[in-house]
């Protein structure tokens, strides 16, 4: 709200170099002369530290210079530039978790439960939607089917698969099958670990996989890109977000190293 300001203006007379007799009639008749103006109040700015910094939106469309200019007021908007660091360790962590359960799965290689979920039969309907299968010790996968008919088509379905595994029917059940699992030679075991690697390479820097700490990365520092490097906090967020990439490879290396050790011993 303007402040009203009064400024008191003197006749010219008052003003004139010659002495003037302040108790002459005329002087007495002429009243000071009062001059309204407003002035708006100057908006001061309190300025202290912190990761808090200012950050235009992106433009919709073109604009006259009128509406830019305007546009320009309204959306620049405040920024913590740490979200951006807490936001890739959140997703960092996620990654890292899901990492260990599907180390978990493939270490496990033909001995998983798991192993036949993603088959499908010839009408496109899913293994998981007809039959379950549970691990009978470590040499042998136990496959329930849930409708006795569908029991032929779940054979010819893991026969099929190039699992090099053969399922055979238990006694007096229709709906049990038994599938021996062979013992793990050297060959197979180097092989499991060949894909350990790939599976590992895959979370560290796929460009395509959502999960992967690289793709991460990349999506953190494009989301920063209009901020000024130059500045303090968010030179430091770069770097903490550097070293927190690295920090994060190293935990998958680390959790590689104890699978390679598991499957080889």
């Amino acid at each position: 709200m303007s402040e009203l300001w009064i400024r008191r203006v003197l006749h010219k007379d008052n003003v004139h170099h010659k002495p003037i007799n302040s108790t002459s009639p005329t002087n007495q008749l002429r009243p000071p002369m009062l001059r309204l103006f407003y002035r708006t109040p100057v908006q001061s700015r309190l300025f202290q530290r912190s990761s808090m910094l200012l950050k235009k939106k992106p433009g919709k469309g073109k604009k006259d210079d009128g509406a830019a200019a305007k546009a320009d007021d309204d959306e620049v908007i405040l920024v913590d530039v740490k979200q951006y660091l807490n936001e890739a360790n959140d997703r960092y962590s996620q990654t890292l978790e899901l990492f260990k359960k599907k180390l978990n799965e493939a270490k496990q290689g033909k001995t998983n439960p798991d192993i036949f979920d993603q088959l499908k039969l010839p009408n496109g309907t899913l293994f998981t939607d007809v039959a379950s299968t549970s691990a009978r010790g470590k040499s042998t996968l136990l496959v329930t089917v849930f409708d006795p008919k569908d029991t032929k088509n779940i054979i010819s379905l893991i026969m099929g698969a190039n699992l090099n595994l053969n399922p055979e029917k238990i006694p007096d059940n229709e709906q049990q099958l038994k599938v021996a699992l062979p013992p793990p030679t050297k060959e197979s075991r180097l092989e499991l670990v060949k894909n350990l690697k790939q599976m590992t390479e895959e979370f560290k820097n796929s460009p395509n996989f959502k999960f992967s700490l690289g793709f991460i990365r990349r999506d953190i520092l494009n989301k920063m890109k209009s901020f000024n490097k130059k500045e303090n906090d968010v030179a430091k967020v770069l770097k903490n977000l550097e070293t927190s990439h690295k920090d994060y490879i190293t935990k998958l290396q680390d959790q590689l190293k104890q699978a390679e050790k598991s499957v080889m011993n």
